[in-house]
């Protein structure tokens, strides 16, 4: 049995997943637009061997040189940062205007800032976050991304429950916290 590790009975049903009937609580409506671009940010693969295909523009076999002594040239390739997580780069374009949000932020405060540079995308113009969860491979980049953006306070979009507790359920039934899901700094308003 697993138990509601030191949250009340209210506290852990109102986090539960449960079925909602009627209409959504905020329903949203989508503009129709000309163009709509994902770009990958984090995943936690990178393949740099995988060619670009109809519809799909991969990273040049370029993007991440660095410096490297030991090689003819003083530079190796070094690719695109993957770690445990996701985040992507969503744009639109209406005519002649632009819209670019952040699904997700990666794991750590440096993957999504390494690979933007990398890829040489400038996410200043960036609107806002959305946060499928709040998981830390989903939430930890940032710290990253605020240094790239040079501001921090974006528009944060997230479920009411983001930053929840998190807890794994381990195959023999021990519930224990989350080693590497740190309890989150922010308040209510999203500041530190």
């Amino acid at each position: 049995m697993f138990d509601n590790h030191g949250y009340s009975d209210a506290e852990a049903a109102w986090s539960a997943p449960r079925l909602m009937e009627g209409p959504a609580v905020d329903p949203v409506t989508l503009p129709e637009v000309d163009e709509v671009g994902v770009t990958t940010m984090v995943d936690n693969i990178y393949d740099a061997l995988l060619a670009s295909a109809e519809g799909v523009t991969r990273a040049s076999a370029g993007a991440g040189r660095t410096a490297a002594r030991q090689f003819a040239g003083g530079e190796a390739l070094a690719g695109l940062c993957a770690e445990h997580g996701f985040s992507a780069l969503v744009s639109a374009r209406s005519g002649n205007t632009n819209s670019m949000l952040l699904f997700d932020t990666g794991a750590s405060p440096d993957g999504l800032a390494v690979n933007a540079e990398r890829l040489g995308l400038d996410v200043g113009g960036l609107q806002g976050v959305v946060l499928s969860h709040g998981h830390f491979d989903h939430a930890g980049g940032f710290d990253g991304l605020a240094r790239l953006c040079g501001r921090s306070g974006l528009p944060l979009t997230v479920h009411p429950a983001v930053w929840t507790r998190r807890r794994l359920d381990l195959p023999a039934g021990q519930g224990r916290s989350c080693p590497r899901c740190p309890e989150a700094r922010w308040n209510a308003k999203g500041s530190r």
